[in-house]
């Protein structure tokens, strides 16, 4: 009968050794992928949840509400019941982003800049029935793994969605969105102005 030969010692750790490299190297890998994903998850539950209330509005024929907590991190949907008051207001719809995402922009200015409620941490953007903002235009830019992500919210009742590219707010047709006024230009990186985001009608997801 053969000897049968077991592993060494040195053997045995280099093993081990090169097991816990591929297990750094893949969280250091994998970590900041998923932040990156729950980051742009985030941008796009909001900016489902402001077309929802846009839809809800024009349905219902009455003004209905998005409202973001950023201490929270909620996202509610409201129906007016067309009263003036918020007292009797009818929640829709709710959902919560990702512990790990923040509300953050990595340029000067608040990270969200739609209508504050009071002093509290909630923001709001109010649609009439024929869809337009009457209240809230802005922005909602979050924060996860290295990403930058933002929803730009127009007068007309449209919105667009960014990426930071390191230097600028991008979307994925290489345009440079101005937020400069939320009824504002789309400026290509060519330098060829455009009207898409103007009409308030211009969606664009990367």
């Amino acid at each position: 009968m053969k000897n049968q030969r077991g592993m060494t010692l040195f053997e045995l750790v280099f093993v081990l050794l090169l097991a816990s490299i591929a297990l750094v190297a893949t969280t250091t890998y994998t970590l900041p992928w998923i932040a990156r994903e729950r980051s742009r998850s985030a941008v796009y539950d909001v900016q489902s949840y402001l077309q929802l209330t846009r839809i809800e509005a024009v349905s219902r024929n009455r003004e209905c509400r998005f409202v973001v907590d950023t201490d929270s991190r909620i996202l509610k949907v409201y129906d007016s019941n067309a009263t003036s008051s918020t007292g009797d207001d009818r929640l829709l719809y709710e959902t919560t982003l990702p512990s790990q995402v923040q509300f953050a922009r990595p340029d000067s200015g608040a990270a969200v800049t739609l209508s504050q409620i009071g002093s509290s941490s909630q923001y709001e953007t109010v649609f009439s029935s024929d869809g337009i903002v009457t209240e809230g235009t802005g922005e909602v830019a979050v924060f996860g793994g290295n990403e930058y992500n933002r929803v730009l919210v127009y007068a007309a009742g449209g919105v667009t969605v960014d990426r930071w590219s390191g230097s600028n707010w991008q979307n994925e047709g290489r345009q440079v969105t101005s937020s400069a006024n939320y009824g504002g230009d789309v400026v290509d990186t060519g330098g060829i102005e455009g009207g898409g985001g103007g009409d308030g009608y211009f969606y664009e997801n990367y």
